[in-house]
């Protein structure tokens, strides 16, 4: 008996290992990376540009452009799906609040400037990737508990009326600068049409 299952543990352990099939995607800003089969599976988008590909033609392949993504943002997009794949996409959910609770990786993984953060979370809607987009979206929300509007301005960039009126005024002015420089060369111009 005991031999009987060293040899099936045998035969399970020679079980040819089959290589990971690795897409090319190519961020806006023309830097390539490799995805796997199973990660892509975290990108609804993703998944459904790929899902026409036989896998003998991936070889031979161009990157996947992705244009509304920079390299750094594409890079940790894919380096989430690769640490989740293989897990189930989050099931759609309605209610509000949301409870959402964000694991210790994706915690640590999600520590970054709030711009990146921001840009992050764009990428992840642009890309459809669900689960990574909820746990930035958490980490955003949580950004907020407690704080003073005065504090969520200058943690989202948010301008004061103050400052949106003065840029209205601005870009007015711009406008009106350039529509008077062009009337002004239109007048200089020697008309040639009688």
């Amino acid at each position: 008996m005991i031999a009987e299952a060293a040899a099936v543990e045998v035969q399970a352990n020679e079980a040819p290992v089959v290589a990971p099939i690795m897409y090319k995607v190519e961020s806006n800003d023309g830097k390539v990376f490799e995805i796997s089969d199973e990660a892509v599976k975290q990108s609804n988008i993703l998944s459904n540009l790929i899902s026409t590909c036989a896998p003998e033609d991936v070889a031979s392949m161009d990157p996947i452009p992705i244009t509304n993504v920079t390299g750094n943002i594409l890079k940790m997009v894919i380096e989430w799906c690769e640490k989740h794949k293989g897990e189930a996409l989050p099931v759609e959910d309605d209610s509000v609040p949301k409870n959402i609770n964000v694991p210790e990786w994706d915690t640590n993984f999600l520590k970054i400037d709030n711009e990146v953060l921001f840009d992050l979370i764009v990428a992840c809607n642009y890309l459809d990737v669900p689960g990574l987009m909820n746990y930035g979206c958490k980490m955003v929300a949580n950004m907020a508990i407690g704080k003073s509007p005065d504090e969520l301005r200058i943690i989202f960039a948010i301008p004061t009326d103050e400052e949106d009126e003065a840029a209205e005024r601005a870009a007015k002015e711009k406008a009106e600068a350039e529509k008077k420089a062009i009337a002004d060369k239109d007048a200089a111009e020697p008309s040639t049409s009688k």
